[in-house]
């Protein structure tokens, strides 16, 4: 078990000790680990929560699932009732199946029209037949090809909006993105929701791997590296202090700005206190348990 050196009772900021050497015993061996850094940090998930948000307008029909379910990625998670959108695809349906009558009729007139246009032409070569009466069959001919063509067009713009209307539908059952479980319900059956509220209608965490954002203190941003180890000493839950354990963790990377702390205490009556977001990796297998949102303490090692 690692022994931390060099950390108060009272906590350890980044900006209230040196960091120093620490003894630590890995594998039943003793050996020496320099401490480079410390920073405060809060348990996060891969990626951020999950909130799920109306879609559209309408009523909550069926409520499917409830807070700390484990959903799997597809699950149906609610259905909305909007009569609207069925309408609205009924009458795109109906749009559709008239232009196809009509488009119909009028490819069923067109090899007769064809017919007739040929023989008339041939007639009048023939001297047979007025010609004006052949040119006029071949206009015919000619109409009834436009019109078909004209209705292809229109009957792929009306397809177009009965896709748009089924798509609006099924808009109207919400499924599970990704696994996760469901963390918070603002909804209940029979709500009324709207796509325009600020307010998700669900909230879910998803299964990815839990990581920790640390604020590091500029006066150790260039300490860190990507690839560093470091330990996650995790505050109790109780009044008392750490648990005995840390956890074993790896830097993943480091934002390239700066910001303010969200962490610190002290903060908010320093303007002047500025921050490197540090992500860790934390060993999964050991950070069974852990709950999201933890604060934690981070130590940093060469």
């Amino acid at each position: 078990m690692a022994l931390l050196l060099g950390i108060a009772a009272g906590g350890c900021s980044e900006h209230s000790a040196n960091p120093s050497p620490v003894a630590s015993v890995s594998n039943g061996e003793l050996s020496e680990k320099r401490e480079v850094a410390m920073a405060r940090g809060k348990v996060e998930v891969q990626g951020g929560l999950l909130e799920v948000m109306s879609p559209q307008d309408g009523l909550v029909e069926t409520l499917a699932v409830k807070e700390g379910d484990h959903v799997r990625r597809g699950q149906v998670l609610l259905k909305l009732a909007s009569e609207q959108a069925r309408i609205e695809l009924e009458l795109a349906q109906s749009e559709l199946g008239v232009i196809q009558a009509r488009q119909h009729a009028q490819a069923e007139r067109l090899p007769a029209a064809r017919r007739l246009a040929s023989r008339m032409r041939e007639a009048a070569r023939a001297g047979a037949l007025d010609p004006q009466r052949a040119d006029e069959s071949l206009q015919a001919q000619r109409d009834i090809e436009s019109a078909v063509a004209i209705l292809a067009a229109e009957r792929a713009t009306a397809s177009k909006k009965v896709a748009l209307a089924q798509f609006a539908v099924q808009r109207q059952t919400l499924n599970a993105a990704h696994d996760a479980i469901v963390l918070k319900l603002n909804v209940q059956s029979g709500s009324r929701v709207s796509a325009q509220a600020q307010r998700p209608l669900m909230v879910l965490l998803p299964q990815r791997a839990l990581i920790v954002r640390a604020e590091l203190n500029e006066s150790y941003a260039d300490s860190v590296k990507p690839g560093m180890r470091a330990s996650i000493h995790v505050e109790a839950e109780t009044q008392g202090g750490m648990r005995p354990e840390p956890l074993p963790a790896r830097v993943l990377r480091l934002a390239a700005t700066y910001g303010s702390s969200h962490l610190d205490d002290e903060a908010p009556g320093r303007t002047n206190l500025r921050v490197v977001d540090c992500i860790l990796e934390i060993d999964q297998a050991a950070a069974v348990g852990l709950r999201l949102g933890r604060n934690v303490r981070v130590s940093f090692y060469e």
